[in-house]
């Protein structure tokens, strides 16, 4: 992989400027910027009131025991096109 030089005026400096990243540090990166990612969308939706709403009534379904399970896609298509 390579990172531009945007404020590189000549192909040459381009080429200096260059970075190269292994791909294991590459993939390892990936991986770590998929959990923040996740971090960010849980403190995002814990500080929507409505989003709180949702999760302390979908607790309360699952502790009644209101939820349904499916093991195959056949089976998420059938209680999906229930609801």
């Amino acid at each position: 992989m390579f990172l531009k030089c945007y404020g590189c005026d000549s192909e040459r400096e381009r080429l200096s400027e260059a970075v190269t990243v292994p791909k294991p540090l590459l993939k390892e990166l990936y991986e770590y910027f998929s959990k923040i990612e996740e971090i960010l969308a849980t403190l995002e939706e814990l500080m929507d009131k409505e989003g709180l709403k949702r999760i302390r009534k979908s607790l309360e379904e699952y502790k009644k025991g209101e939820y349904v399970t499916a093991k195959t896609p056949e089976g998420i298509r059938k209680v999906l096109s229930k609801a």
